[in-house]
This record gives C-alpha cells, structure tokens and sequence, in this order.
C-alpha cells in the first residue's frame, strides 16, 4: 500500500451486521475475522472485541476478504437451496417447511460444518442418483431449478481440474491412494478416482493402485460391474500393500481420507504427494498435510 507508507499496517475487519439486527450482531457477534500481515496491528484490533467474549479468528489480509464473501455467497446458496426444495416440495404437495426444518434438525450433518471442506468432488451411489433425481422430477412439472441443476455440472468440472493437475505432473509413474468414493467402504460406483484413473490411462500414464478396504475379488453385484465396465483391467493396476505403491512411484496421488499410519508411511517415503483431499487448489507440489 505505497499510498499509506511503508509504516502503515493494513489490517482487514469484516463486519458481519444484519441491517435491523445490526446493534445486537455487534454485542453478540456469531464471528469475528481480523486479517492483516502485521501481528501487532492484528492484535490490537481484534483486542477491541476481548469485552465481547468472542474469540477473534486471526488470519490473513486476503483470507479476511475473502471470508466475507464466501459468508454472504453461503447465506445466498442456503436461500436459493431453500427455496428450490420449498417451491418442488409444494408443487408435489408437500409441505415445504416441515421439510426444511426437519433438514435443519440434523446438526450433525445438515447444519454443521461437515462437507463444508474444500477437497476432491464427491461421488458414491446416493448424491449424484439423489440430485439427478429431484432435477429429473422438477423437469417433469416443467420447473427450472438453477442451483440444483448446477451442482453436478459443478462437480464435473471440480473433477476435470484435479485430473489437469495430475496429468500435469512430470513424473512416469503414479501411485494412486484410494479408489473407493470414500474412505471405510468399498463402494465404487461413481467414485470419482475411478473416472481419474480412465483418463489417466487413456493418456498413456503408468498407475499402480492402493485401497486398504478394495478387493476386486470380493466385490460383487453393482459395484463389480461398474469398476469392470468402467476399467476392465483394473485387477492389473491393483496392489495388495502400500509399501509395494510407494516403492514404485515417482509421485503419489492421495485421492481419499487415510489413517494416521497410512499418513505416516507415506510421509516416511520421502516420495512427493498431490493431496486432492486436502485442498481445492490441486497444486502439484502440495505435501499431505
């Protein structure tokens, strides 16, 4: 900011005020964000809300900014959500309101920050089925739900761009962790790992694969029949071990929350690691954190 001096610290403070609620959101704030790159500065101001009782979040300049925004999108996404279920669920004789807050009940999962993670697309055999269908039902009485209709478009492309970055990767050849949709299950039905690996191999890259819950050969019925049209060598690309992925690659591609001795092997190698679980930005050279 050569306009304020080298001297002057800029710090960001965000306010998060309802307008007819504003002087009760400031007494009882629900967060308080003070961003900058001087940690006195930082502390000073965040000391002016020590009386209120709120723990400041103390973080950068650019994530203070930005946490305004993503704050007031969420609260625009939540609404526009609402209001697609509500205008679907009445227009199938539902009762619109006993559905949401029955949604919003769940404090575990609905209401919560659980799936609020940047990381990898989601995939599995009930959320893409789920939102096809509600777009499906909607389409069929003529009714246009823009924000559902747009998220698995959106987890499409989430996908295209942690594949661009594997493909973007000098090494020859690619430990793969994780081939499930998530981790704990052995459920691969629209795993997004699985459509990676099609596109990695149709690029010609060399994959080993390692899954602590997957064996091809105690897989049966939908699940079997996905990954065997989807990769029909897919036994090929298969290890039983970790150690035997790690002593083979150039580079791994961690596509699925693992245990904490998987973690720790996997640091232990020494190998380089594309975390596509812990972060959205998919940078090659990224470690597991």
């Amino acid at each position: 900011m050569p306009i304020l001096g080298k001297d002057v610290p800029v710090v960001s403070n965000p306010e998060f005020l309802r307008e007819g609620v504003a002087v009760k959101d400031f007494m009882e704030p629900s967060l308080v964000v003070v961003g900058g790159t001087d940690k006195n500065a930082v502390a000073r101001v965040a000391g002016l809300y020590d009386s209120l009782g709120v723990p400041a979040s103390l973080v950068s300049l650019r994530t203070a900014e930005m946490i305004k925004y993503a704050c007031n999108a969420f609260h625009a996404t939540k609404i526009a959500f609402a209001n697609e279920i509500g205008a679907l669920s009445t227009s199938l004789g539902v009762d619109a309101q006993e559905v949401m807050s029955t949604v919003c009940a769940d404090v575990k999962l609905n209401a919560s920050a659980a799936y609020l993670k940047p990381g990898f697309a989601f995939g599995g055999s009930c959320l893409p089925k789920d939102l096809r269908a509600l777009v499906y039902r909607a389409g069929r009485l003529d009714f246009s739900l823009p924000l559902l209709e747009s998220v698995l478009p959106s987890n499409n492309d989430h996908l295209a761009r942690a594949i661009a970055s594997v493909l973007d990767l000098p090494a020859k050849r690619l430990g793969v962790i994780g081939l499930a949709f998530k981790e704990n299950t052995d459920d691969l039905r629209e795993s997004p790992v699985v459509s990676m690996l099609e596109q990695l191999i149709g690029k010609g890259k060399d994959v080993r694969v390692f899954d602590p819950h997957i064996q091809i050969e105690n897989i049966y019925g939908s699940n079997r029949n996905f990954i065997l049209e989807s990769i029909p060598h897919i036994g090929r690309l298969m290890e039983g071990d970790l150690e035997s992925v790690l002593a083979w690659a150039d580079h791994l591609i961690v596509a699925q929350k693992q245990s904490d001795a998987v973690v720790t092997q996997i640091r232990q190698s020494g190998l380089p690691v594309l975390d596509l679980i812990r972060s959205s930005s998919f940078k090659p050279e990224m470690a597991l954190a």
